[in-house]
């Protein structure tokens, strides 16, 4: 986003309009993160919890849009721990009926992103939990090694090797060969 500073400065005293901007160029990201993480099921709650707490700390953020993605991300992190906590002391009810959603303006244009988002985050969840939270963070959510390694409490070496051997497996699942390897080296050089 070119004017990321003035939308998220406008956003940090109350414009609705600034702060609509930052939730959709963020929550894309946000949801992918939280459905490998936690499971379809559970990351739209997540990711609502998410940005209560965000918008309590939003006049207070200081950074980039690179650095507000993953303040994002560690919000959502600590909120799938507590979950996951919670979990442990109470079970949870499932229900038949989904949540009602708005179209998208453009409904062909998002099916085609929707299905193809999918299938990649599903492959992404199919590998080791550590794995997929890595290359989520790395690929999807677009952060450095160096952020990772902090939201994570990992070394950085250990990013880049869950990382590869993550993108490594991600490659060997896909169904034509060629597409995986290029993205595979764009990570190894991070």
């Amino acid at each position: 986003m070119d004017d990321f500073p003035d939308v998220l400065a406008r956003a940090q005293h109350g414009d609705e309009g600034a702060f609509t901007v930052v939730f959709r160029a963020m929550q894309p990201m946000l949801l992918r993160y939280l459905t490998v993480l936690a499971g379809p099921a559970a990351a739209d709650d997540l990711a609502a919890e998410t940005w209560v707490a965000a918008l309590r700390g939003l006049v207070k953020f200081r950074g980039n849009e690179s650095d507000l993605r993953g303040w994002l991300v560690t919000i959502a992190r600590a909120r799938w721990v507590d979950m996951v906590r919670a979990s442990a002391r109470r079970p949870e009810e499932l229900t038949d009926e989904p949540p009602e959603q708005r179209a998208a303006d453009d409904v062909a244009a998002a099916v085609v992103e929707r299905a193809a988002s999918a299938e990649a985050i599903a492959m992404i969840a199919r590998l080791p939990q550590e794995q997929a939270e890595i290359v989520t963070l790395r690929v999807v959510a677009q952060l450095e090694v160096a952020e990772v390694a902090e939201i994570t409490g990992k070394t950085a070496n250990h990013v880049r090797v869950l990382c590869h051997r993550g993108l490594r497996r991600l490659a060997a699942m896909l169904p034509a060969p060629g597409v995986m390897p290029a993205l595979v080296s764009t990570m190894d050089e991070s």
